[in-house]
């Protein structure tokens, strides 16, 4: 092989492969020929390889004993021809005799290239997986290959993906040949071949395309903090704006509903609630069983209850309790909700259900920041940071507040 040829060789594979370096090519191939030789000649075939790609050259050379008399043309050399390569030689010696490949046979000269080939190969795949193992919750689109009870098999142009059914939302039709988008769910080391494993039902796959679909997410002045999902039904999107000025709800949904119809259309019709986010969990909780708004959210034990109007309990908890279930996955904490007819009121604090005298607007006040109940009295300075709780207004929900408490200490005696 001329030095040009192996050099291009090596450039070559280099240039159009990836992650492979020129060290890795040289040195797979010196082991490919080393390995293909002691395939046919044993395991112990006293066999060196040396490649200098600017020069051109292979050499392969055998150490051969040197013998009066040769017996394994393999592993011996005659006095006579071991001269060749060292006059000072002697019967018992070692000498090392250049081999040309072809002396090996065609067969093995055939093996040589499958096996180097395939190493490069297996290396690059190697080097993809990995890409992709660093890549995963990220959105990708490949070109769907196969359809069958296994799974949707999509080309990702440089890997093999798989989309499998338990990762399909429910009722989707697949067509061979027609654009997969997916979330990269892992790469399955477990399987014979390694695999890049997507998914249309995690809800990272919900929160990236929000992220790609809102301005305002993209810009960072909208954040996605949580998403819940009952693939190809229903699921509910947690936001929060940096910006006062800007309303999270609103950036996501869209001018007449345009941007969250677009997310519901690359969802297969999948019903999606924006809801906005808080860190007070009771508010929070509120505001994930939108569309309605409850009474009051309290904690008790290990999960939050909500009351409602009796005329709510149904889109409270949804069809088939869809509302609820999603609302508890968004808070992270198992929600009940009761009607207002069948609520039990916590027993050793004050809910804003049992301040009657308030108005409306105070109500929707104490709402807002999350306060439905109180276990103890509050300060002067808490209920003044509410907003649109004046003085004089704190002044009277303190008292009553108090008065109650005593009241339900009283009672508990």
């Amino acid at each position: 092989m001329a030095n040009f040829e192996i050099d291009e060789l090596i450039k070559q594979i280099v240039r159009t492969r990836k992650g492979i370096t020129r060290e890795f090519v040289i040195s797979t191939l010196k082991d490919s020929i080393i390995y293909s030789i002691k395939k046919k000649k044993g395991q112990d075939y006293p066999v060196e390889v040396e490649i200098e790609p600017k020069r051109g050259i292979v050499q392969i050379t055998v150490e051969k004993e040197v013998k009066k008399d040769v017996e394994d043309p393999d592993r011996d050399i005659s006095v006579e021809e071991a001269k060749k390569y060292n006059p000072d030689i002697y019967i018992g010696a070692k000498v090392k005799v250049p081999v040309d490949l072809s002396f090996f046979g065609r067969g093995t000269v055939y093996k040589i290239q499958n096996l180097f080939l395939q190493r490069i190969r297996e290396a690059e795949k190697q080097y993809i997986y990995k890409d992709f193992s660093q890549r995963i919750g990220e959105i990708i689109k490949g070109t769907i290959q196969k359809v069958d009870k296994t799974g949707v098999y999509v080309s990702l142009g440089n890997a093999e993906a798989i989309l499998p059914p338990e990762e399909q939302i429910p009722g989707e039709k697949y067509k061979q040949g027609g654009d997969l988008k997916a979330l990269i769910l892992k790469v399955d080391e477990s399987r014979r071949f390694q695999q890049v494993v997507l998914s249309r039902t995690h809800p990272d796959f919900l929160r990236r395309l929000v992220e790609e679909e809102v301005p305002e997410v993209v810009d960072g002045t909208v954040e996605v903090k949580a998403v819940a999902r009952i693939p190809g039904k229903r699921a509910k999107v947690a936001v929060r704006s940096k910006n006062p000025k800007v309303d999270p709800v609103g950036a996501c949904i869209g001018v007449k509903g345009k941007r969250i119809q677009t997310l519901v259309k690359q969802l297969s019709g999948e019903k999606i609630d924006v809801v906005r986010w808080s860190n007070n969990l009771l508010r929070f909780a509120a505001n994930a069983l939108a569309p309605v708004d409850p009474l009051i959210v309290f904690e008790e034990d290990d999960h939050l209850v909500a009351v409602v109007k009796d005329e709510d309990i149904a889109n409270a908890k949804g069809q088939d309790a869809q509302n609820v279930i999603l609302a508890s996955k968004l808070v992270g904490k198992e929600i009940y909700v009761f009607p207002l007819s069948e609520a039990k009121l916590p027993s050793e604090a004050v809910s804003l259900l049992e301040l009657e005298s308030l108005s409306e607007k105070t109500l929707e006040a104490l709402r807002t920041a999350g306060k439905y109940v109180f276990k103890e009295v509050p300060s002067l300075a808490e209920l003044l940071n509410i907003e649109g709780i004046d003085e004089q207004t704190a002044y009277k929900l303190l008292e009553e507040i108090e008065s109650k408490l005593e009241e339900k200490k009283k009672n508990a005696k």
